[in-house]
């Protein structure tokens, strides 16, 4: 397993786009491909969901050897197949709290001054509206930041 695919899977496991299963099963397709792949060979061998989910919580992302730019498009990827599902799920206001400082973490990890940006925007906009000052609540800036999420995605001014 090199360090792009550690990056991406832990990328996954930590917005629940991956499960310890699904990680599990990969790496066991891994060493059907490549059975000197001691890091899928060492997940296979897990017993137990939680050393999967300890093996990726305490690998560090910054001792991984990735490009800038290799690590802002495996984090839009994932990150665009994440709203896919975020539209699907209805959000409290502590739980949109959460996932607003994961993605300002996860994209300071990635580098992505550009989208960290983007997401303080929105997180501001988030804290207006607890706070009162704004006409929408939570939920709508949660949802408005999804739908502005996507079109930035699809537009070509999101250049990595």
């Amino acid at each position: 397993m090199n360090d792009a695919e550690k990056f991406q899977l832990k990328l996954e496991l930590t917005l629940n786009l991956k499960s310890a299963n699904e990680i599990q099963n990969w790496a066991t397709t891994r060493i059907d491909q490549d059975i000197t792949d001691s890091d899928a060979l060492e997940i296979c061998f897990f017993s137990k969901e939680k050393q999967v989910l300890d093996y990726f919580h305490n690998m560090q992302f910054e001792r991984l050897n990735l490009e800038p730019m290799l690590k802002r498009k495996i984090f839009r990827d994932v990150l665009k197949r994440y709203i896919q599902l975020a539209q699907t799920i209805e959000y409290s206001e502590k739980l949109i709290h959460s996932l607003f400082n994961k993605l300002l973490e996860l994209s300071t990890i990635a580098d992505d001054e550009v989208l960290y940006n983007f997401i303080m925007h929105y997180d501001d906009e988030f804290y207006l509206s607890v706070d009162g000052f704004s006409n929408l609540v939570h939920e709508q800036v949660w949802s408005i930041f999804i739908n502005q999420l996507e079109k930035w995605f699809s537009s070509n001014s999101n250049s990595i």
